[in-house]
């Protein structure tokens, strides 16, 4: 077990990381301008690719560690994660198995980067949120095996199946809460910066189909808890929600445009960091490395 990193001098300073699915490439960009800045957490928090991005800065919060999670990023397709697809036909949802997509494919990720590591292994205290099937509730995982923690915490209903953990079955964490404030502040942290994926102030389009207002309907209920704990933060924590940036159109399942993800929330959240005098800025940013694929195996 690696020796816990003191408290920052400005207070306990807690990196939270959201969840949505393949934008999680977002997150990369907003760490790489906190910690060019000289940024660093004291503790993390996630949920679903959340909790896999955030158990990577846990490891060693550095731009080192960054570097490889971008490379492992650029290196992944849609094949990678969802090798049957993320379409959900009614013949598909009816069949008799727990999702569509088996969690092998993940697993793999995950153990690329975070090869049998476990919960003490982490340089920084970091928690994943996942949510039980059976009573609705939110569990947090702080010990033992990682991969098992962050496949439940990202087990998107109907597309992943469910994970199971000391005989419990447990799916996405963001089915109760998508952006844990709440469990950041439990933990002792005094300045939250917040790695939140949705443009809440986004205007949405008009729905045109059932599914449209079925998905706004799912974003709305996912984003209330986030919105509440926000507004009702206690006097004296500073919170910095990042910037989210504008999102290319590009298909929900895949993985091909991550490098630009990666540098459009870059920009983003170094001007919001600039513009606010959080950190050092650095005398010259440049580009964010590239492990020399392109990502482009959506296909």
């Amino acid at each position: 077990m690696q020796t816990p990193t003191p408290p920052s001098p400005a207070g306990t300073t807690a990196f939270v990381l959201g969840g949505a699915g393949n934008m999680g490439a977002v997150q990369l960009g907003m760490l790489r301008a906190l910690l060019e800045r000289g940024v660093v957490p004291d503790l993390v928090v996630g949920c679903s690719v959340g909790a896999l991005n955030g158990a990577a800065v846990a490891s060693q919060p550095d731009l080192a560690t960054l570097a490889r999670l971008e490379a492992l990023w650029l290196d992944v397709s849609r094949h990678d994660v969802w090798p049957a697809g993320a379409a959900t036909s009614l013949v598909q949802l009816l069949r008799r198995r727990p999702a569509i997509n088996a969690n092998d494919g993940l697993r793999r990720v995950i153990d690329r980067f975070l090869p049998g590591a476990t919960f003490a292994d982490l340089r920084l205290p970091f928690a994943c949120v996942a949510t039980s099937l059976a009573s609705g509730s939110e569990r947090w995982f702080t010990d033992g095996p990682l991969a098992e923690a962050i496949l439940a915490s990202a087990a998107l209903p109907a597309l992943l199946p469910p994970v199971e953990i000391g005989g419990e079955l447990f799916i996405d964490g963001a089915t109760v809460n998508v952006v844990p404030l709440a469990k950041a502040l439990e933990m002792g942290a005094t300045r939250l910066f917040v790695l939140q994926l949705k443009d809440l102030d986004a205007v949405p389009r008009r729905p045109r189909r059932p599914l449209d207002v079925l998905l706004r309907a799912f974003a709305i209920s996912r984003n209330c808890r986030f919105v509440h704990e926000l507004a009702a933060l206690p006097a004296g924590v500073e919170v910095h929600v990042l910037p989210t940036a504008a999102w290319p159109r590009f298909r929900y399942d895949g993985f091909s445009r991550t490098q630009e993800l990666m540098e459009r929330s870059r920009t983003a959240a170094a001007a919001y960091l600039d513009e606010h005098g959080v950190g050092t800025a650095p005398a010259s940013t440049g580009q964010p490395p590239s492990s020399g694929s392109t990502g482009a195996g959506e296909g």
